[in-house]
């Protein structure tokens, strides 16, 4: 099959020495290495187009060089020296143009502090959530956008809660069961399961992936009083942090401070960074912090000792100020979805009976939904 190439179009292809430089759609100039480009061919020898995977193991790819390259306005087309022919799409590798690759593939959160996250957001009706794309697409926008969703008009059992949860990725099981409830009844070595106040932290520190989202709903709070929610943007603490404490924010960003959960038949240990950050876009991508799971450790010095204690003080007294946090009383009927991996929570104290259902949701779960809503790449 022959392809017309204008004067105009041959001129936005150029071959080099270990690849090409081609024009893109925007009319940026890119160049794409030789093993790059017969690693991504998508001819049927070379990819299963219907699995969307390679077909070809990557010691099988031939380390060959290009002999000749041209293009119409769609399509590129490259001959091997080991006689291969390569078809490209353009708009496929305008995708890979590096800087605006790699700023597609971070989130955009929108940082908060304080009560007027109440504004931001829009309580999704649990039937337009399940029912309709507009629905689901709000409440996982503003997950994105704010770390935070609220699902209204949910029946307050625990099967109802569970029919939201599985909508929004799947219950992840983990030690504490799938769905749960949760009263001042023991269950688990944790002060979740008592009626003292809570200060905010993150979930699942100890795990070597912490939940991606946390869902609660209060089924039940009779014969008292206190238990409001009390939620913190965890990234707003971090940036501040970085602003006024930078020395600080780079000893949470690189030290490892473990963490620890223990009970009769479990003992989950992690280390990690508090402040979790992007190696190549400096964003900031998880923050774990929880002042009760926090495990004994040593120091190589007593200025590494005295940094961290300096540092998770600073970092706390962000979290811990009204100013920086949205404090409101879950009631039944409403079902609260929160990025464990940003966005920190507690509670005040409470009396009386008060049940609370909800589970986990893995990050790998949820951001495959978003995925498939288009909202994120």
């Amino acid at each position: 099959m022959s392809c017309l190439i204008s004067d105009e179009d041959a001129k936005g292809v150029k071959v080099l020495e270990n690849g090409i430089e081609l024009t893109l759609q925007d009319g940026n100039n890119a160049v794409f290495e030789d093993c790059w480009l017969r690693d991504h061919c998508r001819c049927s020898s070379c990819y299963h187009a219907d699995t969307c995977q390679r077909a070809k193991h990557i010691l099988e790819i031939p380390e060959s060089k290009i002999t000749d390259a041209s293009r119409n306005s769609s399509q590129l087309y490259i001959k091997w020296d080991d006689g291969h022919k390569s078809v490209y799409d353009i708009e496929f590798l305008s995708k890979f143009d590096y800087k605006s690759w790699n700023k597609g593939r971070t989130l955009k959160p929108i940082v908060w502090n304080g009560r007027d996250i109440a504004h931001k957001l829009m309580k999704v009706h649990v039937d337009k959530f399940l029912r309709t794309e507009e629905g689901v697409s709000i409440v996982f926008q503003h997950l994105l956008d704010y770390g935070v969703a609220l699902i209204e008009g949910v029946e307050p059992t625990t099967e109802a809660t569970a029919i939201v949860c599985k909508a929004l990725g799947g219950i992840q099981q983990t030690l504490f069961g799938g769905m749960w409830e949760f009263t001042t009844r023991a269950d688990h070595a944790d002060t979740a399961y008592t009626n003292l106040p809570l200060a905010v932290h993150n979930d699942n520190t100890y795990f070597t992936e912490a939940a991606g989202l946390q869902v609660l709903h209060c089924l039940v709070h009779s014969n008292g009083s206190g238990g409001e929610t009390i939620l913190v943007d965890g990234f707003y603490g971090a940036l501040k942090l970085r602003q006024h404490f930078p020395e600080d924010y780079d000893f949470l960003s690189k030290f490892h401070l473990e963490a620890e959960y223990i009970e009769e038949g479990h003992r989950h240990k992690y280390a990690a960074p508090v402040i979790r950050v992007n190696d190549d876009t400096k964003e900031l991508e998880q923050i774990r912090f929880n002042v009760y799971d926090r495990a004994p450790m040593a120091f190589a010095d007593s200025k590494q000792c005295r940094v961290y204690y300096r540092s998770l003080r600073n970092l706390a007294r962000y979290y811990e100020d009204p100013e920086n946090q949205w404090q409101f009383k879950l009631t039944p009927g409403t079902v609260m979805v929160m990025d464990n991996f940003r966005v920190l929570h507690g509670r005040t104290g409470f009396s009386g009976h008060r049940v609370l259902s909800g589970c986990y949701v893995s990050r790998s779960d949820w951001l495959d939904k978003a995925r498939t809503l288009r909202l994120i790449q």
